[in-house]
């Protein structure tokens, strides 16, 4: 090789392969301190990729995993707030079954009532209960759907029962009969807006002589109000579409009900067209009644039978129809001797006051002060009583042809809030009544039907065929979709939606929108009572199983998440973590080469000075 001073190739190429060295002892190091083989793109462009999407990833599914926690922390609120509920409830029964028990006074049941209401206002309170500032069981995180009616099932009865069935030839579902007699009376108690309504009536009419029909039950039991419509009708499009109805029918059902109820509402308009006719009535009868007990006093302090007011007059008196008792006791020729009596008079007097009060309403323009002066009346019944006739007729007419409690007798209840078609739990028949309005405001909160024979002994076995209408539909209000989404996945929708249902004590059947409380301050309220704590509670076990069922899921899913989080943890390990151990190897040759290099650069320096030599 030439000896030159100005290149010195050997040197250059030696220093080229320092800084190789040098290059690869800086990679190493990096490598070594990182732990990692890919620290940059650089290192290996599609495996920083490929890693750098991973770790994305991971941060993701482990925040989808806090996101499952928290969750899992608001659904415990939840199901605190209505565990505490369900609990209330449990009191709530047993104190509605002691109230039932006749060993009570009234002064008793009403101490029983303050406690039943102070616990009614604390389940309000826990359906306030919030998640950080989120309301929850309040009805406000409701899922999407429409207004529900209230429909109240009854299987125990036998399959081919209808509306039309008799008391007497019911039977349970076994065939066996109920053993209803035409002597037996039946008591039928519902709660609607807080309030219970209740009648009794005879198995067999004592005038028509007709034995009673399942549908006279609700009948019954509708006309305890007569203004209000509770049970759902011919003309309800919720039970026409669940026995199928086209659309049609429906509407042509419909308007001829509409055109029905629209006669009884104009009645009821002219029988109350002055707000006044009613207490004036009610002035009167009162006043009658006062007027029978001072004759009834009067007879007591006389000896002469001539002068007796006869025992049918003064029953006549009691009755609906007094016009006809006042008659017949001023026919009967003793106010000559009785017109110094104190007490008739005065009685007679309230007679008077109140037959004028009534006719300023302008309902008996017929009757006769006068006459009423001397406790008689004008044989006309006057236009109040013509106008409560034709309400009255109207109303029946309504009754019979299509305003009456309408029974669905086939497997199908209802439609839910999702507008699917709603079958009872076993698929088979049933009795099916429903509320006539949707809603919460409309829902019937419990129905109980109770038979007594002549004697007033309950008959157990025929309640318990008759009082088995459990709630299959829950009545709800129309909402928007409100429902809780839980962000449970790494994903755009990968998500646990949560519709938590109104816990609230006029959803629960316990209140009315007007702040009335159930009550329990007779035997029969409080018997009606449990039925609509049964179904409360039933509501509010529906809605733990709802909050404890996506409790579990949200636990499964935490642990899912982990394991992923941990597999491509795992993977992303693989492609960017360094072999420390290879590295280690790969970081002590570089540094060997490095210093060897360094070494020979210097030898390689040196080799220029010898061209020195020849300059002596």
């Amino acid at each position: 090789m030439a000896m030159v001073v100005k290149n010195n190739m050997t040197a250059v190429n030696t220093l080229n392969i320092l800084n190789k060295n040098s290059s690869a002892l800086s990679k190493s190091l990096q490598k070594v301190s990182s732990g990692m083989k890919i620290n940059s793109a650089a290192d290996d462009a599609s495996g920083y990729a490929i890693s750098e999407r991973m770790r994305v990833q991971i941060r993701s599914l482990d925040q989808a995993n806090q996101n499952t926690q928290n969750g899992s922390s608001m659904m415990k609120v939840a199901e605190g707030a209505v565990s505490s509920t369900v609990e209330i409830l449990k009191t709530l029964k047993e104190k509605a079954v002691n109230a039932a028990n006749d060993s009570n006074t009234d002064s008793d049941r009403q101490t029983i009532q303050k406690e039943l209401d102070q616990s009614i206002d604390q389940i309000n309170d826990n359906a306030n209960v919030t998640f950080n500032g989120k309301y929850l069981v309040d009805g406000s995180k409701n899922t999407i759907g429409k207004a529900t009616y209230t429909a109240l099932s009854n299987q125990s009865l036998k399959e081919g029962t209808t509306g039309e069935t008799k008391l007497t030839d019911l039977a349970a579902r076994n065939g066996d009969s109920l053993e209803i007699h035409d002597t037996d009376k039946v008591t039928v108690s519902y709660v609607q807006g807080g309030k219970t309504y209740s009648t009794t009536f005879n198995v067999k009419d004592a005038k028509t002589g007709e034995i009673a029909t399942l549908q006279d039950i609700f009948n019954k039991a509708e006309d305890i109000d007569k203004d209000s419509e509770i049970f759902a009708n011919d003309a309800n499009a919720n039970v026409m579409k669940a026995e199928g109805k086209t659309d049609t029918q429906i509407a042509t059902a419909k308007t001829t009900i509409i055109n029905k109820k629209a006669t009884v509402d104009d009645k009821l308009t002219e029988l109350k067209r002055t707000g006044t006719a009613a207490d004036a009535k009610a002035a009167l009868d009162e006043a009658v009644k006062g007027l029978k007990g001072a004759l009834e006093a009067y007879n007591a302090t006389q000896t002469d039978s001539a002068k007796d007011v006869s025992a049918a007059n003064l029953a006549a008196l009691a009755q609906d129809d007094y016009f006809t008792g006042l008659e017949n006791v001023a026919a009967s020729g003793v106010y000559t001797n009785i017109s110094g009596d104190t007490g008739v008079t005065n009685a007679m007097k309230a007679v008077s006051d109140a037959m004028s009060a009534w006719n300023g309403t302008g309902y008996a323009s017929g009757a006769s002060a006068t006459n009423l002066s001397k406790s008689g009346s004008d044989a006309a019944a006057g236009s109040a009583e013509k106008a409560q006739y034709d309400y009255d007729t109207a109303l029946a007419d309504y009754r019979t042809n299509g305003g009456k409690a309408h029974l669905l007798t086939g497997s199908q209840v209802g439609y839910a809030a999702s507008d699917d078609a709603v079958y009872t739990a076993s698929g088979q028949k049933a009795i099916t009544v429903t509320a006539n309005t949707a809603g919460i405001g409309g829902q019937i909160s419990g129905f109980n039907i109770s038979i007594t024979d002549s004697q007033g002994n309950v008959k157990k076995s025929a309640n318990a065929a008759l009082d088995a209408f459990g709630e299959t539909i829950r009545a709800q209000n129309k909402s928007d979709d409100n429902a809780i989404s839980l962000q449970v996945g790494a994903s755009a929708n990968q998500s646990i939606k949560v519709g938590l249902t109104d816990m609230r004590a006029e959803a629960l059947g316990l209140q009315g929108a007007d702040g009335t409380k159930l009550n329990i301050s007779t035997q029969t309220k409080a018997n009606a009572a449990i039925n609509v704590l049964d179904n409360a509670i039933q509501k509010a076990l529906d809605q733990q199983t709802t909050i404890g069922s996506v409790e579990s899921r949200l636990e499964y899913t935490s642990s899912n998440l982990t394991t992923a989080s941990e597999n491509v943890q795992a993977s992303e390990s693989t492609i960017r973590d360094a072999d420390m151990a290879k590295e280690m190897m790969q970081y002590t040759k570089n540094n060997v080469l490095l210093q060897a290099a360094q070494s020979m650069l210097a030898q390689a320096n040196q080799s220029s000075s010898n061209v020195l030599s020849l300059l002596q």
